[in-house]
């Protein structure tokens, strides 16, 4: 495939004086260049005005849009990234599919209901990774009271932006390009929510191969296949990613803390500093679902996910433990190998 040119320079692609802060404490040579593209074995990298498939060590772990160092076509080293965003993968742990992400679309389709747990989940993961969430409600144009259905989620998600979407209007797609104006954004959300078509509109091209959706349960084929950083007008750039099913909250994110920012206030007045919120005499936040400024359901979801949050931590801790005792026994193995040949304790 031919490559293509870019003529905007590197800071059309994020590039910036922090960015450059970093490439000064490497002291690897090469080109900053930013991965546009994992095709597996290499990456499409870009300098801002030429694209390069370049090679890499397995060992760098790249993701799209991760800046690197690439001298002769291969990768050299990674500059450390601001963000990271990450799916959950029971086989082989998390997998890193997007680095160095501003802010992140939560993309739901209006013509499916909305599930409140997950809404919530997908716009905690957001703020998780450091980055800014923003709720599309895509194919407005599909749902008989839209702005019902955005008041909903304003209940369930408090200040965070939310964009109501139609690729076959026009509706809100000025919307999401002011939110990613200068931004590097990604999409997260159920498969067949209308991702790519989104891309499409903001591309103002075919970018994406889109799918039919099955009328019985209005989930689509996964219609992107790879992930792929596009530069759209305005200086905005979009990670595409295909539809992501499974997303773990982290143990030690803010992610769930921003999202209940209401009731992590009221904690500040409990008369217990380890008041759980359930039971407990004084609780400010009993009292405030009492009084009505909080809702019960509210409080069962923040219990939901702080629960989730202990048990994550409790695997990391778990797998922290395994890893201890693997290490121990490699060393015990190697000093007794030693001890049978001396030889082996110089290697």
């Amino acid at each position: 495939m031919a490559d293509r040119t870019y003529d905007q320079g590197l800071t059309s692609l994020g590039w910036s004086d922090g960015w450059e802060a970093k490439r000064r404490v490497v002291s690897s040579k090469g080109t900053p260049s930013r991965v546009v593209r994992h095709d597996g074995v290499k990456v499409l990298v870009s300098d801002g005005s030429t694209l390069v498939h370049a090679t890499f060590a397995r060992s760098l772990g790249l993701a799209v849009g991760d800046w690197v160092l690439v001298e002769n076509e291969t990768v050299t080293d990674r500059l450390e990234r601001s963000s990271q965003l990450e799916r959950d993968n029971l086989d082989a742990g998390p997998q890193v599919i997007a680095a160095n992400v501003d802010l992140v679309l939560v993309v739901f389709g209006a013509d499916r209901p909305l599930r409140k747990r997950k809404v919530q989940r997908f716009v905690a993961f957001a703020w998780d990774i450091g980055a800014k969430p923003v709720v599309v409600i895509s194919k407005s144009d599909l749902h008989d009271d839209i702005g019902a259905l955005v008041t909903t989620v304003v209940d369930w998600v408090g200040d965070v932006e939310i964009i109501a979407t139609s690729v076959e209007s026009g509706d809100g797609i000025d919307l999401v390009f002011d939110a990613l104006t200068n931004k590097t954004g990604t999409l997260i959300g159920e498969s067949g929510a209308g991702k790519s078509s989104l891309v499409n509109a903001l591309m103002e091209d075919e970018v994406a191969w889109v799918g039919d959706v099955r009328e019985t349960d209005a989930k689509g084929r996964h219609t992107t296949t790879h992930r792929e950083l596009h530069l759209l007008a305005g200086g905005a750039m979009i990670i595409d990613n295909p539809g992501i099913r499974a997303l773990g909250l982290s143990s030690e994110g803010e992610g769930v803390e921003l999202l209940f920012a209401d009731i992590e206030a009221a904690t500040l007045h409990c008369r217990f500093r380890d008041c759980a919120h359930r039971t407990e005499p004084g609780c400010a936040v009993l009292a405030a679902v009492s009084a009505g400024t909080i809702s019960a359901d509210r409080v069962d979801a923040y219990h939901h996910f702080v629960d989730e949050q202990a048990e994550a931590a409790s695997r990391a801790t778990a797998k922290d433990r395994t890893a201890a005792s693997r290490r121990e026994s490699t060393a015990a193995r190697k000093a007794r190998e030693a001890i049978v040949d001396p030889d082996l304790s110089t290697n």
